[in-house]
């Protein structure tokens, strides 16, 4: 027979999940660096660093056919939203999580302005953190995926798919 604390982790961690989804992080000053960078600082365990985030357009037909389903896979402009901390893409992960949700709440506030001022664009690519890092935390993986996937529903006339872990914020049509 399991324990009591046995069967109340996964209550615990659903709770958790949905309030760091709801979570109202305010995100840092950032700076546009170019048409498709931006960048903002952070300290991380006493250390300022450097969050560069990148958007690169989706053009290669062997990516589109492994990151998007079908029904997606003809449209022409989507974006890769990628981002390191002082040039290294998986520094986030060893981040506490309160310095990890104010990171993705910058980027997030960054998408929307990237949205906000492109004439054309069909949706954006967003793969959420690795599963399999060397400072593994099990539980920062769905706390990184419920926050992110609370704050894409809130970006107005568009919404999102997953696909092979990752997420597609798609433009709705009018």
């Amino acid at each position: 027979m399991a324990s009591k604390s046995t069967l109340l982790t996964p209550i615990l961690e659903e709770i958790l999940v949905k309030e760091i989804g709801e979570a109202n992080i305010s995100p840092l000053e950032w700076s546009q660096n170019g048409p498709f960078q931006y960048s903002f600082n952070i300290n991380i365990e006493g250390k300022d660093e450097r969050v560069e985030v990148n958007f690169t357009q989706i053009i290669d037909d062997i990516e589109r056919q492994f990151y998007f389903p079908p029904k997606y896979r003809n449209l022409i402009n989507i974006f890769n939203v990628g981002f390191d901390v002082s040039g290294v893409e998986k520094q986030f992960a060893k981040t506490n999580l309160k310095i990890l949700l104010t990171i993705l709440s910058t980027i997030v506030d960054i998408v929307k302005d990237f949205i906000k001022h492109r004439s054309i664009l069909d949706g954006l690519f967003i793969k959420p953190m690795e599963k399999e890092t060397k400072d593994k935390n099990p539980q920062k993986s769905p706390l990184y995926r419920a926050f992110i996937k609370k704050q894409l529903e809130q970006i107005p006339n568009y919404s999102y798919d997953t696909y092979r872990e990752g997420f597609i914020l798609i433009k709705n049509k009018k």
